[in-house]
């Protein structure tokens, strides 16, 4: 008896542990791949910026040499030579407009790939409770239309009504089932998106409910959304990347560079001095010119198609702002649903008429519900849309 209660000490604790709220899934968040992705790319820009630095286009390269010198005259002695060969970069402005440009969008795409991540959490968390909520609501359902299937058929037994009518709640019975198994799938569907995500148990687990969606004011919107954070993030990026290619340009068409050595032969020391240039292959500067137009122009037209995108999921989600009301719960559901069920067990309703009514109230049940979540779906995008609009 003892090993019995210890062995569902476990199930009895995870039984009793609160829902899981959308704070708590906050704070198990995981880093997004965009995130990821912009720490990348900052990293690969400063690479790139550190790599030339001053006026020199990279790092100075230095070549030691030494052999031993021979003579029947003389002792032997060893000959030693230390050559510097310093690649200039004669483009402190361009160098200079890159730094400047990845410190403006350094902490912008940063913020912007976090307000992303947090936003793609809400909407798996939003998916994941609405999808527990259906699965109840399955399972709620399909009991309900065992229970009519067993009082039409007591009914059928009865000679009170025909056998067609209990044919009729069997086969809501069979769509039950399969609407439930469906449920399911959703569900377990949904809670691995959240998984991936969110440090949250393997398994889905009972989700607090997301509270009443706060209702936002049109009026202040456009203006977030001009300074906000997504916004400013895809102008940021521009200016990055074409600083990026006009450093790269100017990198490829840098051919000066100064030498020096100075060497040991015998007695006598030697050190030179000098400049040297790299001469270009046929062509080769106009390919270079030709390459950095046509990225640049692709990378500005791909920010300009992600602005637009933008802009219209912003004025899609206004719009919807502008025309949606409060959302309200379907509390009759539960009262009408009863009231139909009594009906049919006393004779007042029959099958043929009872399941219709049913089917329209657990409709609205659930658009009660897929309501309430788009409520709040909408908040939280409009929240991120206009997030940070302080420059």
């Amino acid at each position: 008896m003892r090993t019995f209660l210890l062995g569902a000490l476990p199930c009895l604790l995870m039984a009793q542990a609160p829902p899981l709220s959308y704070d708590d899934i906050l704070q198990r968040a995981r880093t997004s791949p965009g995130q990821y992705r912009t720490e990348a790319l900052l990293a690969g820009r400063e690479r790139q910026l550190r790599g030339s630095s001053g006026l020199l286009r990279e790092g100075p390269s230095l070549g030691l040499s030494a052999g031993p010198r021979r003579s029947p005259l003389t002792p032997s002695t060893t000959d030693r030579s230390v050559q510097v060969d310093l690649p200039l970069f004669l483009s402190p402005g361009t160098q200079r407009r890159l730094e400047e440009a990845l410190g403006k969008a350094d902490p912008v795409l940063r913020e912007s790939a976090r307000i992303e991540a947090r936003f793609r959490l809400r909407q798996a968390y939003l998916d994941a409770w609405l999808a527990e909520r259906l699965l109840g609501l399955r399972e709620a359902d399909l009991g309900t239309v065992q229970a009519w299937f067993q009082a039409a058929r007591a009914r059928q037994e009865a000679g009170a009504d025909p056998a067609f009518q209990a044919s009729l709640v069997e086969g809501e019975v069979l769509r039950a089932q399969l609407d439930l198994d469906e449920a399911r799938r959703t569900r377990f569907l949904a809670w691995a998106s959240l998984r991936t995500l969110a440090a949250v148990p393997d398994g889905p687990v009972p989700l607090a409910e997301p509270g009443d969606p706060v209702l936002l004011s049109p009026s202040d919107l456009s203006a977030g959304f001009e300074g906000g954070s997504l916004r400013r993030a895809i102008q940021a990026r521009l200016e990055l990347e074409e600083q990026t290619l006009r450093q790269q340009e100017a990198l490829a068409t840098s051919r000066w560079s100064l030498r020096g050595s100075t060497s040991k032969e015998g007695v006598e020391r030697v050190t030179t001095l000098g400049v040297a240039y790299r001469f270009p292959r046929p062509a080769e500067t106009r390919a270079i010119h030709r390459e950095t137009a046509a990225t640049l122009s692709a990378t500005r037209q791909e920010l300009d198609i992600a602005r637009v995108e933008l802009e219209a999921r912003f004025q899609s989600a206004l719009a919807r702002l502008q025309s949606a009301s409060a959302p309200t719960p379907f509390t009759a559901f539960d009262t009408a649903l009863r009231a139909v069920g009594l009906r049919l067990s006393e004779g007042k309703e029959r099958p043929s008429e009872a399941l219709p009514i049913r089917r329209q109230l657990l409709e609205a049940q659930v658009a009660s519900l897929r309501r309430l979540q788009a409520a709040h779906l909408l908040t939280a995008e409009l929240q991120a849309l206009t997030h940070g609009n302080n420059p």
